[in-house]
């Protein structure tokens, strides 16, 4: 199979992946998130068109050729993929098949993306890498102009929230913040948009969202990003032409202009100061440890009775717990847990700690973001994007990195 079939196969992925959020499906009448209907549309269809191309491509090629161009990642691919097959048979015995699709579409399909991504070539690389940085900032715009109207794109309804949050392409206000927040400092170069009208645009997106965790953790990660590069600004400045000055200084001060209305005459403004404290929605972070002093220490390991899972609300006040590694522990155990956070983490820590600032960047953020809400306990596919984007940057810059030594 060509690089460029991959390349297409791909791009259709994302776009699927993207696009078709289980609000969406549900509307449509398939039965994507809620109880009931065939159990093969409990799993995405763009996790259908990955197992179905690795099939074909291994089928093909073999098992060594694909895992040879992973490279230094061949060793975390293998532990992450036996990690989460182990999980899945747990889960089979635990629960049976209810809740497995969760585990295949936000864990498996990342390692299969990962799989056939690793046989693109750097131009498809790249191509793969400015479609997703457009669809970010479009889902971000889309956010919003939801604000701004007070109604979604997409219909939905929330019982649990006392004010109005944007829900754009990808589902729930907390997942789309979490992947909007992990993605963007990979994405911002990937485009001709310039940085600070993406970076405004996001962030505004952000609390649209209603993300706070997200949005302060992104804050931060972009401040330690361009940290470094402050002084040599300071002490030499930048070498740009007068019409390029002149354009930089035109879009700041209209992105400065657009941002004080957007925050004054929409209800951005009133969301983002009425948020600045600890209300019951940020303390409902904190109240589910209380859950974990309900189990003992087999439960630890092994995961809560029926009993407990099946009344989270008398426990902690609400029937969701707000962590996903809590969420996991409850689930299936703190082993079980482990091996979970090695199958989502470990090729992502890798990337992150051989590559450059911005991919350390992009996995604080991802992490800090992460434990402020339940994105991760769900069906998402933001580990699909995210070790997709974190791959993808890290290998077209190791190619660019050989081109300058070969030179």
């Amino acid at each position: 199979m060509k690089s460029e079939n991959i390349y297409k196969v791909m791009m259709f992925t994302f776009l699927t992946a993207f696009i078709f959020g289980g609000y969406l499906l549900e509307n449509v009448g398939i039965k994507y998130v809620s109880e009931g209907g065939n159990p093969l549309v409990k799993i995405h269809i763009s996790t259908y068109i990955l197992m179905l191309t690795v099939a074909i491509f291994t089928l093909r090629r073999g098992i060594n050729v694909p895992l040879t161009s992973l490279r230094e990642l061949r060793a975390s691919w293998l532990i992450s993929f036996l990690c989460i097959v182990l999980v899945i048979f747990y889960g089979l015995i635990r629960f049976g098949t209810s809740g497995m699709a969760y585990l295949v579409d936000t864990m498996v399909a990342p390692l299969l993306a990962l799989y056939l991504l690793s046989q693109l070539s750097t131009t498809h690389k790249n191509k793969l890498l400015t479609l997703l940085a457009y669809l970010l900032f479009i889902n971000s715009v889309i956010a919003i102009l939801e604000f701004m109207l007070g109604s979604s794109l997409i219909s939905v309804q929330f019982s649990s929230f006392s004010y109005f949050r944007s829900v754009a392409l990808l589902t729930h206000p907390l997942n789309n913040a979490l992947i909007t927040a992990a993605l963007a400092p990979l994405l911002m170069s990937y485009t001709r948009i310039p940085y600070l009208i993406y970076f405004t645009v996001v962030t505004l997106a952000l609390f649209a969202f209603g993300g706070r965790g997200a949005t302060g953790v992104f804050l931060l990660g972009m401040f330690l990003l361009v940290m470094p590069k402050i002084p040599s600004f300071v002490s030499n400045g930048f070498r740009v032409s007068k019409m390029r000055f002149a354009v930089i200084q035109a879009l700041a001060f209209f992105a400065s202009i657009f941002t004080v209305l957007t925050i004054t005459l929409t209800p951005i403004g009133a969301r983002i100061l009425n948020k600045l404290h600890v209300d019951s929605s940020a303390q409902a972070r904190f109240d589910v440890f209380i859950i974990l002093e309900q189990l003992s220490f087999s439960e630890w390991l092994l995961g809560a009775p029926a009993s407990i899972m099946q009344n989270i609300k008398f426990y902690i006040g609400i029937n969701t717990i707000e962590n996903y590694i809590v969420g996991w522990i409850v689930s299936f155990g703190l082993i079980s847990t482990v091996l979970l956070l090695i199958a989502c983490f470990s090729t992502a820590g890798k990337l992150a700690l051989n590559g450059p600032t911005q991919l350390k960047v992009a996995l604080f953020v991802l992490l800090g973001a992460s434990v402020t809400n339940n994105a991760l306990a769900t069906k998402t596919p933001v580990l699909l994007f995210f070790i997709s984007c974190l791959y993808l940057v890290y290998s077209t810059k190791a190619t660019d990195d050989e081109k300058v030594g070969v030179k």
